[in-house]
């Protein structure tokens, strides 16, 4: 069994963005202001290397969870498919689940785990031991504060992407309903009479033969036997169905 080995380097930003409606004009004044309608986005960003290490690259579950510290009870959980690319992932936190308001990630602990494996990372959500990386963030205790429509905004994009929700134009369903659809056909499969002749290889020598799977068949295999050369030869044919 081959134990493989997850490294991190975690790097999560904070956006909070406020909408709120208030009464303007003569024809508002005597209406109230509503309430501001807030929400907490994290944009978290990390990479994942193997025991060689090495980048990881491909689609993997993984888990969400906040603590609260010495806490193994977690107020916050989501799980999304993640893409990873050479290494590294992002992904907006707080879409499926609402994050609480008073999120403080000074006393938030983000905990990560993946199916099959278990936990994999736990740290401060703050990061403050963790480098951060000039390019995704300006430096201070402002590293981790940036607008929702810059990182969080593409983070939901390239997940939307890497799950593959649409081919094209087409979404799953479409693509479903389609296969559907020509199986209820019964579309019948034949082989044409067009053959196409590669062209040979090995020497000039040998007694020609020739060997063509009967109507309605269609090769799917050789087998024989061999030594130095090939010692003898046979077409395995299978029909369409």
């Amino acid at each position: 069994m081959v134990r493989v080995r997850f490294d991190f380097y975690t790097l999560a930003c904070f956006a909070v963005m406020a909408f709120a409606v208030a009464g303007a004009g003569s024809a508002w004044a005597g209406e109230p202001a509503r309430k501001a309608d807030s929400r907490t986005i994290v944009s978290y960003q990390s990479t994942l290397k193997d025991d060689d290490n090495k980048p990881v690259a491909g689609i993997f579950q993984m888990q969400f969870e906040l603590r609260r510290p010495k806490s193994k009870k977690a107020f916050w959980k989501e799980k999304h498919w993640v893409a990873i690319d050479n290494g590294h992932y992002s992904i907006a936190l707080g879409r499926l689940t609402a994050l609480p308001k008073n999120l403080d990630p000074k006393t938030a602990i983000i905990v990560i785990s993946m199916p099959g494996i278990g936990e994999v990372l736990q740290e401060s959500l703050s990061g403050e031991a963790i480098s951060s990386e000039p390019s995704l963030a300006g430096g201070g205790d402002g590293k981790r504060i940036v607008p929702y429509a810059e990182k969080a905004g593409f983070a939901y994009e390239a997940e939307k992407a890497a799950n593959a929700d649409r081919l094209g134009n087409f979404t799953a369903k479409l693509l479903q309903d389609a296969l559907d659809e020509l199986q209820k056909r019964k579309v019948k499969v034949k082989v044409g009479r067009n053959q196409v002749n590669l062209s040979s290889v090995g020497g000039a020598g040998g007694t020609p033969f020739e060997a063509i799977c009967p109507p309605g068949m269609v090769m799917i295999g050789i087998r024989g036997g061999a030594g130095i050369y090939i010692d003898n030869f046979q077409v395995v044919c299978a029909p369409l169905e």
